[in-house]
């Protein structure tokens, strides 16, 4: 169940409601460090009956040398694989012992561990969490057995057509920048150059406190959380070493990649715009993107689905990363309706880049996107999840506390500028999943 690859639900705040970092007004997270400098973040909500914790890394597909891409991935699979105190078998039979739901993922900037479980086995899920970040063996055996699996996943992923945009969209819309390389690898090209020193070197340079947040959130106090995570952390070691990034400069171009595929009968179709990275000084950016996201979905599934019956599916997505950021929309239609979806998704972007919005429509997708963001307040593994990636990626996890009151507040003059700014329908990029 453990290792996976999963693009994030990502969102921010507006602008005209400031958070002060430092204090963190406008969150309920409690941020502290213990240790070597190991930032903990911590919310209670005593009514709920489980606890979840997220531990991220800043590591990810980016950081990667090309030749080995799809190590990142590898090492999140390896985490499980056995400690200096636990077995592979220990590790999983313990946690089935507690009835925890346990697992990880990676993407292109960050890696994440989680576990939820009921709040009274907290303190042991995080003894075993914090065994596999710190004593993690790497073991040779478990090394070579376990990229059978990470192989049949890419493979799952190949597949399935529904990974189409998050896999193939940054190949299409970047030349250069690491983007461009997928967060599982090529089984051929690279999973199979991938060493077992390979790993070590990551986790030594990069597992380290000043690299690595801690997130709890949950039914239990935030001075247990703090405790727990003290006792258990406090002696985790490491010398800070930051991934050496650089943002995207790549100017957005018209360009198509299409890929032939055996055994599939159905077409994939998705069309992007580069966007830009998340800067802090511009948070309403960030957050009109996130709506014009929930928008273009909206409209996609009117015009595609219920109106002519093409798609299943349609979608959008919108990536914004603290590197590079896209939007794209996306569907799975018979291959002789491409065409005719195409056109209705280039329509649909070119009313946005138009500022053509309907201002019914807009307060209908800020208002579901503002109790989507409520509800998950209920899923503990959610907001763990969310908090551990704000803080390394967005800013803080006041930014994500804040986050349905803010959505809500969005305006429709940033919304047209925001998407004036990046959509244009004349210089897009495209690509095609389609039967050989």
């Amino acid at each position: 169940m453990h290792g996976a690859l999963y693009p994030y639900w990502l969102s921010g705040a507006v602008a005209g409601h400031p958070i002060d970092r430092a204090t963190n007004k406008m969150a309920r997270y409690s941020i502290n460090t213990v240790g070597n400098g190991l930032k903990v973040v911590a919310s209670s909500f005593p009514r709920l009956e489980t606890v979840s914790i997220a531990f991220g890394v800043k590591y990810g597909s980016i950081d990667e040398k090309p030749k080995i891409n799809g190590a990142a991935h590898f090492l999140e699979h390896m985490l499980f694989k056995g400690t200096k105190k636990r077995t592979w078998k220990e590790i999983n039979d313990q946690l089935k012992e507690l009835g925890a739901y346990y697992n990880a993922f990676t993407d292109h900037e960050t890696t994440v561990y989680f576990m939820q479980v009921y709040k009274g086995y907290f303190d042991k899920a995080m003894g075993i969490l914090s065994d596999m970040i710190k004593n993690s063996t790497i073991p040779e055996k478990e090394f070579e057995l376990e990229r059978g699996p990470i192989i049949n996943e890419n493979l799952i992923r190949h597949d399935n057509s529904r990974y189409m945009v998050s896999d193939y969209m940054p190949q299409a819309l970047y030349r250069r920048h690491p983007a461009r390389m997928t967060v599982g690898g090529d089984n051929e090209k690279t999973i199979m150059n991938v060493e077992r020193s390979d790993l070590l070197e990551i986790y030594n340079d990069y597992y380290t406190p000043g690299n690595s947040v801690l997130s709890i959130y949950g039914g239990i106090s935030t001075k247990e959380a703090m405790a727990s995570a003290a006792r258990h952390f406090d002696d985790f070691e490491g010398d800070y070493r930051e991934p050496k990034r650089a943002p995207s400069r790549e100017k957005q171009e018209k360009r198509a990649l299409t890929i032939s595929r055996k055994g599939i009968r159905q077409t994939r179709l998705g069309i992007g715009f580069k966007c830009s990275e998340f800067r802090e000084d511009r948070i309403d950016e960030f957050v009109s993107m996130h709506v014009i996201e929930r928008y273009l979905d909206d409209r996609l599934f009117e015009e595609i689905r219920e109106k002519r019956g093409l798609s299943y599916d349609p979608m959008a997505v919108y990536s914004p990363y603290s590197t590079f950021g896209f939007i794209a929309a996306a569907a799975g239609i018979e291959p002789s309706m491409a065409g005719q979806a195409k056109s209705i998704m280039l329509n649909e972007f070119r009313k946005l880049q138009d500022g053509d919005i309907d201002l019914s429509d807009l307060r209908r997708t800020r208002q579901s996107l503002y109790v989507d963001g409520k509800v998950k307040r209920e899923n503990t593994a959610n907001m763990s999840i969310g908090a551990a990636v704000f803080e390394l990626m967005y800013g803080g996890a006041g930014l994500f506390d804040a986050l349905p009151a803010l959505i809500r507040a969005s305006s429709l003059e940033d919304i047209r500028e925001f998407a004036g700014k990046y959509i244009d329908t004349e210089r897009y990029g495209m690509v095609m999943l389609k039967p050989s």
